[in-house]
């Protein structure tokens, strides 16, 4: 469960503040703080463009507010602070998207992990049990 917390807390727009969600999160459910910090790596600087547009779109599909468009980002860095200027008119959808779809990664992601801890369980079961 502790991976999926991450996954969660990794969609979420608080840069910076991943991990001390994670870890409250956790600490919370009694989950594995381990596999929680790792599950925050899914938020890359890589991936976070594209989980961020995303967060946005859904968000306004359920929230009124600016519509989103390819040009509305077209000449500033996401890294910058123009960035974050730009994004608040989108901030409460950008919250209300990124629970969504960090609620929807964070339950794929626990049936995932849980698929592969029990594969390997058997496996490694399998292999001692021969020796």
């Amino acid at each position: 469960m502790g991976f999926s917390v991450g996954v969660f807390s990794a969609f979420t727009p608080f840069i910076g503040f991943h991990t001390v969600i994670t870890l409250f999160v956790v600490w919370l459910v009694r989950a594995n703080y381990f596999s929680s910090i790792i599950g925050t790596f899914v938020g890359t600087p890589i991936t976070y463009p594209f989980m961020w547009v995303a967060s946005m779109s859904v968000g306004s599909i359920f929230l009124e507010g600016e519509k989103l468009t390819a040009n509305y980002f077209k000449d500033v860095s996401i890294y910058s602070w123009d960035f974050l200027n730009l994004i608040k008119p989108f901030l409460f959808p950008f919250l209300f998207g990124s629970i969504i779809l960090g609620s929807i990664s964070a339950i794929l992601s626990y049936y995932l992990v849980k698929k592969l801890v029990i594969a390997y369980r058997k496996r490694k079961h399998i292999n001692t049990k021969g020796n």
